[in-house]
């Protein structure tokens, strides 16, 4: 699976307005319905509200991964939403989340986020490619740099 297949400009925020967890998740399904992926929100903020009570969604380094089941989607749906003061997400870490990757699966498979999850976590791991994310100031900087990782780790698996 690669992240180009399922993050584009169009799904991709830079940078969140929001200041509040609550109000980061809305603005991201907010932006999925203004794109026509969904036609409401009320429902899922509430799933994902659910959720993050049972277990948060964030990672710790700045990062989280709040996510739902819903029946309007077909296929794994990714929105990601950079913030540049950094959104309160409960971490464990105690640090301010700044990237924000919200993923919606269909009912019938809710386990396709968890691999697409891995690997946006092994690419995070690099942190000059976590300070380039940081530093980009347009959605088609994200790709770019989403696109050069994954033609690298090609690559380096086609030599090992």
């Amino acid at each position: 699976m690669r992240l180009r297949d399922k993050l584009k400009e169009k799904t991709i925020i830079l940078p969140i307005k929001a200041s509040t967890q609550r109000d980061a998740i809305q603005e991201l399904l907010t932006h999925l319905q203004s794109i026509n992926i969904l036609t409401a929100t009320s429902r899922l903020i509430s799933y994902i509200e659910i959720n993050e009570k049972k277990s948060p969604s964030a990672a710790g380094r700045g990062i989280a991964y709040p996510h739902s089941t819903s029946i309007e989607v077909e296929n794994l749906v990714c929105i990601l939403g950079f913030s540049k003061g950094g959104i309160d997400f409960n971490s464990p870490d105690g640090q301010l989340c700044h990237i924000i990757l919200l993923t919606l699966s269909p009912e019938q498979d809710p386990r396709e986020h968890r691999k697409f999850i891995t690997r946006f976590r092994t690419m995070l791991e690099n942190p000059v490619i976590r300070s380039q994310l940081l530093d980009a100031n347009q959605p088609v900087e994200v790709i770019k740099i989403i696109q050069q990782w994954e033609e690298e780790e090609t690559l380096t698996d086609n030599f090992n």
